[in-house]
């Protein structure tokens, strides 16, 4: 009876196992689907208020990358987002899933700062992608496509409040930064221009943070504030740098100080709370000089004779004639740059087509899109530019016709594994080259 109890309860105790490791029984004995599949990712899911973290999508397939379709945005509720610019058909790398060899591309990216603290669910991003199921043809186009929704796993981020007590003045300062007051001079005259620059350096929140006051003295006469944004390059946490700028005129002379500003910051890597300040501004404000005043004075009877002597001589009919002349040639200088122009742009075109690789005729086809009217055709998907191909003033054999060419362009250039051909395949090349010269054409007929 007593062995009967322990071989029950082994029976139990591995039961017990299994249920609760599911993921490393399945990592060892299941293989993910060969299918194209989404995946989330967040550089950290417990991030402070104000803190700056990167949310990503990345698309995992095999053979030849699907197309994107249509897509649903996530939910962002209770966090600022801003999206990294990314083009629908980027280079994919290669990775492998659970030893099965896939490849990976980012397809879409947000910058994302919660602004309370507590639990949010990132969740609701889909993509119809439409995938080959056979090989190229002779021609290049696809015989067989399908269409696929895919979902990305959804996210849970858990915003922890700042450390109390907050310190009096916080404006949103999340990450390491320095700030520096700067003049384009220090010595000007009255009525001068001067160009006062307040500049925060550093990572993190630069879009969500706010700047101290850059207050000038009452008789500076001043432009309102222009904020600029610099970022330094695409990372974890937005790097770069954010200028407010004043232009101001001094209207009396003297020798103001500007006093130091000073910002409140949360580093969340050490969560403390520090004051970075500028160095203190002295401006030297000298007097005008006089001598403009006094030539005038001297000078101004012998000019009003000499425009009462040649003021007869000055008919209505001269002024007609040298107005309707200066017209004609400026008409003519007109035209003649237009038609420069226009055909520089195009003979730069016909040089960049000696370049025979996809890629090359990929971006030859793009530029030519957007000279003919269409912005960005690079971001758009199959979808959107369809729809701008048909709100153009090309012709409809053109608008059918183009997007068969991207997508045997696309083909060979998100080929599995990066094996792409050093020479594109004559058929398309042809068709390239000859839907670019019907393009040309059709441009220098408007």
């Amino acid at each position: 009876m007593a062995a009967s109890a322990r071989y029950w309860y082994r029976v139990f105790c591995l039961f017990m196992m299994a249920m609760l490791s599911p993921f490393s029984i399945a990592g060892a004995t299941e293989k993910p689907e060969q299918k194209p599949f989404l995946a989330s990712s967040i550089s950290s899911t417990t991030p402070f208020v104000g803190q700056e973290i990167l949310l990503t999508y990345t698309l995992y397939f095999r053979d030849v990358a699907p197309k994107i379709v249509r897509e649903n945005s996530p939910s962002l509720q209770g966090l600022w987002a801003k999206e990294s610019g990314q083009e629908r058909y980027i280079h994919s790398t290669q990775a492998e899933v659970q030893g099965i060899a896939f490849r990976r591309a980012v397809v879409r990216q947000f910058r994302v700062v919660p602004i309370k603290s507590g639990n949010f669910t990132v969740a609701g991003y889909r993509m119809l992608c439409s995938t080959a199921q056979q090989k190229m043809g002779a021609n290049g186009e696809e015989l067989h496509e399908l269409n696929q929704e895919l979902t990305a796993p959804g996210i849970t981020i858990s915003a922890r409040a700042l450390p109390e007590p907050v310190p009096e003045g916080f404006s949103g300062a999340v990450g390491t930064f320095t700030l520096a007051l700067l003049a384009d001079k220090p010595t000007l005259k009255v009525g001068e221009p001067i160009t006062v620059k307040l500049v925060l350096n550093g990572q993190g929140s630069l879009f969500t943070l706010a700047l101290p006051k850059l207050h000038l003295p009452e008789s500076f006469r001043q432009n309102p504030p222009q904020r600029t944004t610099t970022l330094n390059k695409e990372s974890e946490t937005t790097s770069g740098s954010v200028t407010e700028t004043v232009v101001a005129w001094p209207q009396s002379a003297g020798e103001y100080h500007l006093p130091a500003l000073s910002l409140l910051l949360f580093n969340p890597e050490t969560k403390q709370f520090s004051t970075i300040h500028t160095q203190p501004l002295t401006l030297q404000v000298e007097a005008a000089a006089h001598t403009a005043r006094e030539n005038d004075g001297t000078t101004k009877s012998s000019e009003t004779e000499k425009n009462e002597t040649l003021s007869p001589l000055i008919t209505p009919t001269a002024i007609a004639l040298f107005l309707l002349l200066v017209a004609g040639a400026t008409f003519l200088a007109l035209k003649i740059h237009r038609s420069n122009t226009k055909k520089s742009k195009l003979q730069t075109g016909q040089h960049a087509e000696e370049g025979e690789s996809a890629g090359n005729l990929k971006r030859q086809l793009l530029s030519m899109l957007e000279e003919s009217g269409i912005n960005t055709p690079g971001s758009l998907t199959r979808k959107e530019l369809n729809h701008a191909l048909l709100k153009s003033d090309l012709p409809a054999e053109l608008r059918s016709e183009i997007p068969a060419l991207l997508d045997a362009l696309d083909r060979l250039l998100y080929s599995p594994f990066g094996a792409k051909e050093s020479k594109t395949p004559d058929q398309i090349t042809a068709r390239c080259k000859a839907l670019m010269k019907t393009m040309k054409s059709d441009m220098l007929s408007r």
